[in-house]
This record gives structure tokens, sequence and C-alpha cells, in this order.
């Protein structure tokens, strides 16, 4: 198992596992999110659904800045020559624009909860509580910025998605399989 994989056009086992786990975590993110909204006041469930995503969302952020750090010390593979600058160019701003929102994202929702009366029970083991006081100004804001990330969230991991496969099926150029685990 290769960690640096140095000089390869494959992706770090480490930024494979990372990519991964991340991406199992924001889709579980964005589904419970969008479930979880639905779940009546009142209803003992939603307690659940609401501290379930916001310890995913602790969890995720945590791995968001473990794989920053380690993608400043091992930069991803170059791109074949043979795709053009355009695409090339989209792809940077694309994936800039993926880290961003998987910061911006836990940060907001954290941020928020800091201004309710609930704070986070990081599944069930320990309460993270608020740092702050009730602010439903604060909260509404933090919130709105969180939404808005979420929908454009949601675009980029189709736009992801979609080029990903561009690249197995169209193009057959070999980059889908860098991110894929094992040889």
């Amino acid at each position: 198992m290769d960690i640096n994989n140095s000089g390869s056009s494959r992706y770090t086992t480490a930024a494979i596992v990372f990519h991964w786990i991340i991406a199992i975590l924001v889709l579980t993110m964005i589904g419970l999110g969008l479930y979880m909204t639905d779940v009546p006041k009142g209803n003992p469930d939603r307690a659940f659904f609401f501290n379930l995503h916001k310890s995913i969302g602790v969890t995720t952020a945590l791995l968001v800045i473990a794989r920053l750090w380690w993608r400043a010390k091992n930069p991803p593979p170059a791109l074949p020559s043979s795709m053009p600058d355009w695409e090339v160019q989209a792809s940077r701003i694309s994936h800039a624009l993926l880290y961003m929102c998987i910061i911006v994202m836990p940060l907001s929702g954290f941020a928020a909860t800091q201004f309710t009366k609930y704070g986070v029970k990081y599944f069930g083991l320990f309460k993270i509580p608020p740092m702050g006081s009730e602010n439903k100004v604060v909260y509404d804001l933090l919130q709105g910025v969180h939404g808005v990330t979420a929908t454009l969230l949601i675009v980029l991991v189709v736009i992801h998605i979609l080029a990903a496969f561009k690249h197995l099926l169209i193009n057959r150029d070999k980059v889908f399989q860098r991110m894929l685990p094992g040889k």
C-alpha cells in the first residue's frame, strides 16, 4: 500500500480514503439535511435527526481539516496532457468551490448551533454546549449561509459526478480510475 505514490498518475492511498469517506459523509449529510427539515416540530425523532446531522457535520469538518493538511503536503497527480485547458481550469475551479463548500457547510452549521439553546450532542456521547447566548437573528443569518452553501454544494457534487463519469465513459482517459481504491 503506497501512501505517497510519488510520480504516480494515481492519488495517494490516504487521499483516496479521505475522498471516499468525506464523499459518503457529505452525501449522507445532504440526504439527512433534506429529510430532517420535514420532521415536524414536537416529533421526538426530530432531535435525533438534528443531532445526528450535527454530529456527522462535526466529524466531516475534522476530516476535511485533516484532508487539507494532507493535500498541502501531497499535491494531487497532474491531469492528463490531453485535457483541454478550459477543462483543466474548470476542474481547478470546481474543486476549489467543493473544498470551500465542505468547509463553510460544517462551520456555518456549527456556528448557528452556538446561538441556540441546544448545542451539539455528539453522537450522544457528550455535549458541545453553545458558546453564545440564544440569538435568532444571528442563527437565521448563519442558517441562511448554511442553506445557500448546501444548494451550491449539491450542484457542485452533481457536476463532479457527471465530470467523473464523462472521464470514465466518454474520454476513457483513466482520470476516473485515479481515485478508485485498489490498483
